[in-house]
């Protein structure tokens, strides 16, 4: 009879979260077998297939962290957010690259967050950690998490709830924006007087 294995100890094995291992059960990339009342088993000849020294897994070993704020004044509440997910990664000793922005959620032009992106498609790339998932975007975030599955990274968030400080970091974000758009119209406006003046 062949050895079969609990999800919880076939993500200890593989370093991934259960969760991660039902969608690789839905898309095929993993073989699971039912118990006959309905649980997922994952037969030992799985596990040894994705740990195989020639399989891509096994290169992977770092873990990307990423942290944000919106605006300056939460600066110091960005430094322990950046402490709470480094202790997370440290615990699970995981070799982690650290990201972190001060910009408003709802822009994607932020300069660490591009820099992860293009971490992401890296072959040593195994996982991106968040502590909510409104730190990687306020809008958008399933198009991230797809993103990276089609990497083979997973997605942990180590908060499932909703940030404390939401609706202050949501005013603060529609608050960047107009002051952003309106430097923008204003400038434009300048430089269109300082022409017309020049013409006159």
């Amino acid at each position: 009879m062949r050895e079969l294995l609990t999800l919880s100890k076939t993500s200890k094995i593989l370093g991934v979260t259960t969760k991660t291992l039902r969608n690789w059960d839905k898309q095929g990339k993993i073989k699971t077998e039912r118990t006959p009342g309905g649980h997922r088993r994952i037969p030992v000849s799985e596990i040894e297939r994705l740990t195989n020294g020639n399989n891509q897994e096994d290169k992977r070993e770092t873990t990307l962290a990423y942290c944000r704020c919106s605006t300056q004044k939460q600066k110091e509440n960005l430094e322990r957010q950046v402490g709470r997910v480094l202790e997370y990664c440290n615990k699970n000793e995981w070799k982690t690259d650290l990201f972190k922005d001060i910009g408003s959620g709802l822009n994607e032009n932020r300069k660490e967050y591009k820099k992860l992106l293009k971490r992401i498609s890296c072959e040593d790339v195994k996982r991106v950690v968040v502590e909510f998932k409104d730190r990687i975007a306020r809008h958008g975030f399933i198009t991230f998490q797809r993103f990276c599955e089609s990497y083979g990274v997973e997605v942990l968030i180590l908060q499932e709830g909703e940030d404390k400080t939401f609706e202050q970091e949501l005013a603060d974000d529609m608050l960047s924006l107009i002051a952003s758009y309106s430097a923008r119209y204003y400038g434009r406006r300048g430089g269109r007087k300082k022409k017309n003046a020049k013409n006159n």
